[in-house]
């Protein structure tokens, strides 16, 4: 009975993890890959303490109950510590408007992030092998990737770990048959429908009629990607020095700077990447760089605006406005209302009625800029400083009532104080209003 998979694995797991008495968190949905990682941690001379987290993912009925009472009963009889859950998957697509495959990803990730956090676990295993990873890059190639999409899963990601990334599919089979591992086979794998499984049953028999050899050779080519990813990660990094900045929770991307590089798309496909703006976008957002401002793209949770010099990239904005805090103190030596950043305002607090109010800007409001004695509609106002169409959505009025209760703006919270609020020589009392930062 060979256990050369064994030592291998002993081999991979202390260069992962290192003998540091770590605790390991498997993911085991009791089919012949898991099982086998399973009987692999049980094997290893190493002696690594772990547990086992099964998810019924409730797709496929009594055989989905039956995965877990399979693996609940492996736990026992080797005194493992067990870990289970249930979710409705489907309802779960549904309602995400999502593939059953994301939803399910979705999910188990979740599920395993929370018992890592609630029970100190440091490594969460899972049972990814050589065929898998050829697969997701076949599959990113499919929907349409960057270099990330083509250099493969990571032996170590964050916390995650894949001890048999390096094994093939065959050598798992091998081994469990040759240790007599029992394992649970799920009928849906032979179901070509779903993509996953159309490469695996229809393509790669294929592939290995053209190179037998064909997994080595993309686990060769996943691995340069991986390097190149790693080169152009860094230089990302001072690409952002130049192309970028931040204010507050906006990026902005400086048009000019951009155009002038060598390869401006695939830098403003690498800056965009994270806030979910796919190739489909990025073509109108690139033809937009040509055109005039005001121009917005949406991604299901950013919004890209075409600006005069800058592309700004918006979190889409929820209807609330800005929260702001107000303190009220008596004037000290020394104080200046004008060392202050630009964040925070300060206005006479006895020229003002408490509570002060917060909303929304609207269309009527009329203020006296500070400075000024003739009132501006803040429309005008936010025109004369070059606010984009966001930002001016963006603004918070702080407001107070006069003595005929009517609604008076003091100030725009984080921008301007109205003048007739403003602080003299006479103030005995100062209300200090600062925006918080937005998360």
């Amino acid at each position: 009975m060979s256990r050369s998979l064994q030592g291998e694995f002993d081999k991979t797991l202390l260069r992962i993890a290192g003998e540091e008495g770590h605790r390991f968190l498997l993911g085991v949905s009791g089919g012949i890959d898991s099982m086998c990682m399973a009987e692999l941690f049980m094997g290893s001379r190493l002696k690594p303490s772990f547990a086992i987290a099964h998810v019924n993912f409730s797709l496929r009925g009594e055989d989905s109950d039956g995965d877990e009472a399979f693996v609940r009963d492996w736990a026992e009889d080797n005194g493992v510590e067990f870990f289970t859950t249930r979710f409705d998957t489907r309802g779960y697509a549904a309602n995400k408007g999502i593939s059953i495959e994301m939803a399910a990803r979705e999910l188990r990730y979740g599920w395993f992030g929370t018992l890592l956090d609630e029970h100190g676990f440091d490594f969460l295993a899972v049972a990814h092998n050589r065929n898998d990873a050829a697969e997701t890059m076949y599959l990113n190639l499919l929907r349409g990737t960057g270099i990330r999409g083509i250099a493969g899963m990571k032996e170590v990601s964050g916390k995650v770990i894949r001890p048999l990334l390096a094994f093939t599919r065959q050598q798992i089979e091998n081994f469990t048959l040759e240790n007599q591992i029992h394992h649970r086979e799920d009928a849906t794998n032979s179901d070509s429908n779903f993509a996953r499984n159309r490469i695996r049953n229809e393509v790669f028999p294929q592939f290995l009629r053209i190179n037998p050899s064909f997994l080595e050779t993309a686990s060769r080519e996943m691995a340069h990607f991986a390097e190149i990813e790693t080169l152009l990660d860094g230089l990302l990094e001072e690409k952002q020095k130049v192309l970028t900045r931040l204010e507050d929770d906006v990026l902005c991307i400086n048009i000019d700077r951009l155009e002038q590089e060598s390869c401006p798309r695939y830098w403003l496909f690498r800056l965009l990447q994270p806030f979910g703006f796919g190739d489909d976008i990025l073509d109108r957002i690139e033809t937009a760089l040509e055109g005039q401002s005001g121009k917005t793209f949406f991604s299901s949770t950013h919004k890209v605006i075409r600006d005069r010099r800058f592309l700004k990239v918006y979190p889409l904005a929820d209807s609330d406005p800005v929260q702001v805090d107000i303190s009220i103190f008596d004037i000290v030596e020394g104080f200046d209302p004008r060392s202050a950043d630009g964040r925070v305002l300060f206005v006479d607090a006895d020229k003002v009625r408490l509570p002060l109010e917060c909303r929304r800007w609207q269309a009527a409001d009329r203020f006296r800029p500070f400075g000024m004695k003739g009132f501006r509609k803040l429309s005008d106002f936010f025109t004369d400083l070059k606010l984009d169409l966001e930002q001016k959505q963006r603004q918070t009025v702080v407001t107070t009532l006069d003595s005929e209760g009517n609604e008076q703006i003091v100030c725009i919270a984080g921008l301007r104080t109205d003048d007739r609020y403003r602080i003299t020589s006479d103030t005995k009392r100062v209300v200090r209003i600062s925006c918080r930062a937005r998360k």
